[in-house]
């Protein structure tokens, strides 16, 4: 797995690894997922379709359920999602901006991608996504709030349904409904769960 800055680990003899190939090897990754589901893929069909060799996989993941974590991450990079938020408009806007941006409603391939993961019955490659999203979504909604907390009486029970109402909505009809997430639903999230729950005097 790429570490925590994302800089991929040396290949041997010290050389750095071409970042190029990362992300080829994390879309035809995702590709896979979408067509196949996780218990069919393989890192040799990885290796097939994006035109890579076994060790060049290898060499930055140690295994599958690695590779499909940093390929989910792919999916919702929070850091650049954060940074292309339009901070001028309202709360509603930035939060409905930011489910946007984290299920990628508009990206059919990537809901398919986000529901072969869900469907798979692995408990390390949960807790992996898990990690590897939770925080980092919290952190952006809490970024997103920051302007509101003392004016409105934020409490840190707020914070954490807001950072969970979101994503297990979306999820749940993903996963349990077989249904990608449209733009009216997820503007319906934001007015009829999130923004009464922070109870804003101002927006």
């Amino acid at each position: 797995m790429l570490d925590e800055k994302n800089h991929p680990r040396e290949g041997k003899r010290g050389r750095p690894l071409d970042l190029s190939r990362n992300k080829v090897i994390l879309e035809t990754t995702l590709d896979l997922l979408a067509e196949n589901g996780y218990d069919s893929l393989t890192i040799d069909a990885v290796a097939i379709k994006a035109k890579v060799g076994k060790g060049t996989i290898y060499r930055r993941w140690s295994s599958k359920m690695d590779l499909v974590i940093d390929a989910a991450t792919l999916m919702s990079p929070f850091e650049i999602s954060v940074k292309e938020l339009n901070t001028n408009q309202d709360l509603r806007g930035q939060l409905i901006d930011l489910l946007t941006l984290f299920f990628q409603q508009d990206n059919e391939k990537y809901q398919k991608a986000t529901s072969a993961i869900c469907n798979a019955v692995n408990e390390q490659l949960e807790q992996g996504i898990r990690e590897a999203f939770y925080w980092r979504y919290r952190s952006a909604i809490e970024s997103i709030l920051e302007p509101y907390i003392k004016e409105n009486s934020i409490t840190d029970d707020d914070l954490e349904l807001m950072a969970d109402i979101g994503p297990a909505l979306l999820m749940y009809k993903i996963q349990f409904k077989n249904q990608s997430n449209d733009s009216h639903y997820i503007e319906r999230v934001v007015d009829k769960l999130m923004m009464p729950l922070v109870s804003l005097k101002k927006v």
